[in-house]
């Protein structure tokens, strides 16, 4: 779980989710010394964490239909980002999702991805 170490959600609404990188985070250290970028690994980790947040579910990654990194993430010249949900289709134990991570007018990366729902948040 990256939440709250390698990131820090700030607020959100209905369709987007306001993040705040850990640019002191041990994953900048090895990705890349001196030029750190946000893996996109962690970008695709993010997203399944907030999106079990707004499902109040788990969730598994069970396809990626398209990736697209459009620009590089750089935690100290962009140490805050905006998480966009273009399409949120949750049907059941399926959910399908488009997403963009943005700063302002600045596309970072697209993703479409379909997660199962696993089950409902439990206070264990």
């Amino acid at each position: 779980m990256l939440k709250n170490d390698f990131y820090q959600i700030l607020d959100e609404t209905a369709s987007e989710t306001r993040v705040r990188l850990n640019p002191a985070h041990v994953i900048y250290q090895a990705h890349f010394p001196g030029r750190p970028i946000t893996p996109g690994a962690c970008q695709i980790q993010m997203v399944t964490e907030i999106l079990a947040g707004r499902l109040g579910a788990e969730v598994s990654l069970t396809a990626i239909k398209n990736v697209k990194y459009r620009d590089v993430i750089s935690p100290g010249e962009v140490p805050e980002l905006t998480v966009r949900f273009l399409k949120l289709n949750d049907e059941g134990a399926t959910c399908q999702v488009q997403v963009v991570f943005v700063c302002g007018e600045r596309v970072f990366s697209k993703m479409s991805m379909t997660y199962e729902v696993v089950r409902a948040h439990t206070d264990l």
